[in-house]
């Protein structure tokens, strides 16, 4: 995975605990500001894995982030956790 400065170990845990909740809450999460560099994380991230689906869900106009990481929080999920291993795994090497 490139690695960029914003996207670090700490900042994917966060990622993981943000979408953990909204796994939890889905549709009755409450958008917050202060999650918002988590949200712009999120579409980095997937743009460094080359997910140009949710690229392409997350440029949607007058569609809002949040909805967006609701409709694809599994497959979110499933990025960060990839993420998180493969940065551990080069951490060792």
């Amino acid at each position: 995975m490139p690695q960029l400065p914003s996207i670090n170990k700490s900042r994917l845990q966060e990622i993981k605990v943000f979408l953990n909740k909204i796994g939890e809450t889905n549709e009755s999460t409450e958008y917050s500001t202060d999650k918002e560099y988590i949200v712009k994380s999120i579409i980095e991230l997937v743009k460094i894995k080359g997910r140009q689906d949710l690229v392409d869900e997350f440029e949607k106009a007058y569609i809002h982030h949040l909805i967006t990481i609701q409709k694809w929080v599994i497959d979110l999920k499933h990025i960060a956790d990839e993420a998180l291993n493969e940065l551990n795994n080069s951490n060792r090497q």
